[in-house]
């Protein structure tokens, strides 16, 4: 896998940007990875203030290897997520929390790989459709059969019709 990590010691106070790139590559480096199809741009501000250090992410791009849920044509699905952690030292194990990680006083990188891996993967939606907003609609000739195939009524069993008129007898 490519380089992912940032250096934090010997860094000065103030600002200091770092630009990746996550493709295809970096998805395949990740076993329980859904997307295998994608191409995003990661800016990261570190923000050194003494001992105190944040992270700040601004994640863009898009998916392209889902399909609509509705009419299973394909679908791309833009991100686009700002997200700030706080970096703090510690002797002791600790276990992080959504915007703090805890690192070793003498800890002199991060790799962020996982961290960008995981917020990329809970941005996706949960219920993957055309929407109007992108402009682009459901497959129309899909949509045509699978309402031409759906059941419409229900049909109930003459059995349970009697059983029912049982049921009515006891009230």
């Amino acid at each position: 896998m490519l380089n992912y990590c940032i250096r934090l010691s010997g860094i000065k106070d103030g600002n200091h940007e770092y630009s990746f790139v996550v493709s295809n590559q970096f998805f395949d480096a990740f076993e329980q990875s859904e997307i295998t199809n994608a191409e995003f741009k990661v800016i990261v501000i570190l923000k050194k203030d003494g001992k105190k250090i944040n992270l700040s992410f601004d994640i863009e791009g898009n998916i392209t290897n889902f399909n609509c849920d509705l009419c299973a044509s394909a679908l791309e699905i833009p991100i686009s997520i700002s997200l700030s952690i706080i970096l703090q030292e510690t002797e002791t194990e600790m276990e992080d929390s959504d915007e703090i990680l805890y690192i070793n006083p003498n800890q002199y990188e991060i790799d962020i790989s996982h961290l960008i891996f995981e917020v990329i993967s809970l941005a996706v939606p949960s219920k993957r459709e055309h929407n109007s907003e992108s402009g682009v609609q459901c497959d129309k000739e899909m949509m045509v059969l699978l309402e031409q195939y759906a059941e419409k009524e229900e049909k109930i069993d003459p059995r349970w019709e009697v059983l029912n008129k049982l049921k009515d007898l006891k009230k």
